[in-house]
């Protein structure tokens, strides 16, 4: 998260657990991000990544652009933690190519 906040990004959390879950998920593991109820699916169907079977978003990492463009997206097994890593390193892509074009 720090080398995150170090980048001027910002992470969301988005499932469809209702906003009291989140919030006792929050406290237990410490998030200080916020966490987006989906109770509906309607962002998860936006964004291709709703599960109908499991009423449930699948476990994805996406990188949004400045102008909302999906730059990055890997969706992960149930069983599997995300790996950050490669988002961290599309958002620092990104910024140095937002950087060229400024300069």
């Amino acid at each position: 998260m720090s080398e995150i906040r170090q980048l001027n990004a910002q992470v969301v959390g988005i499932s469809a657990d209702s906003r009291w879950s989140h919030k006792a998920f929050a406290n237990e593991r410490n998030i200080d991000f916020p966490l987006l109820a989906d109770w509906f699916g309607t962002i998860g169907r936006r964004y291709d990544v709703w599960n109908d079977v499991m009423q449930r978003e699948h476990r994805v990492v996406m990188v949004v652009d400045s102008k909302g463009a999906i730059a990055y997206s890997r969706v992960y097994p149930d069983d599997e933690l995300p790996d950050i890593r490669e988002a961290v390193d599309v958002i620092q892509r990104l910024q140095g190519q937002e950087q060229k074009r400024a300069g």
